[in-house]
């Protein structure tokens, strides 16, 4: 049981959720809902399919946590649980991506930047994400978990369900599109 004030390691909380603990489901939740949310809504293109599916995804937590073998992370996990369960409510229809909306494309990235620096840095982060987009889906994929949640290759690759060269290769080929992408927006 899950005692309040107590800091418990994901291992941990997640043996005690697969032992019927709700209060450990809890602070998995608190730890995790929001990057769960994040990975799962960069997927979908309608917001409620994206609550829909990451409620899946808790739910699923809650029935498979006795079944966590503990040869990835607990948050690796829960991304292939999202990733199945995207599959599942998407199967029959391709959703699209959806691309940052504008307003965070053009964030400002500093108050220290005069306006000259805020124009081209809301320029140039645009174009990155403008550049990601235009990627194929298989290497965007891979580009979002690595840069944007910072997963090693090894769990990219079981979130993924490839060879971790497979990984490595697609980070590379992304990061060798997304430069020629940048050199020819440039010119």
């Amino acid at each position: 049981m899950v005692q309040s004030g107590d800091v418990q390691t994901d291992d941990h909380l997640l043996a005690l959720v697969g032992g019927g603990d709700e209060r450990a489901l809890g602070h998995l939740y608190a730890r995790y809902a929001s990057v769960v949310f994040a990975f799962v809504l960069a997927r979908v293109s309608d917001r409620g399919v994206a609550e829909e599916v990451s409620a899946d995804v808790w739910l699923g937590c809650w029935r498979s946590a006795r079944a966590f073998r503990r040869d990835a992370k607990v948050l690796t996990w829960l991304l292939g649980i999202a990733k199945r369960q995207i599959y599942m409510h998407t199967r029959r229809k391709r959703l699209p991506q959806v691309p940052l909306d504008e307003e965070q494309a053009n964030e400002l990235p500093s108050d220290e930047l005069g306006p000259a620096e805020l124009v081209l840095a809301a320029d140039q982060a645009a174009a990155v994400l403008d550049a990601l987009d235009a990627l194929p889906e298989s290497l965007a994929e891979v580009v979002r978990l690595a840069w944007l949640h910072e997963l090693p290759y090894e769990e990219i690759a079981d979130v993924v369900g490839v060879p971790v060269g497979t990984v490595k290769s697609r980070v590379s080929r992304a990061r060798r599109q997304l430069r020629e992408e940048l050199r020819r927006q440039d010119a």
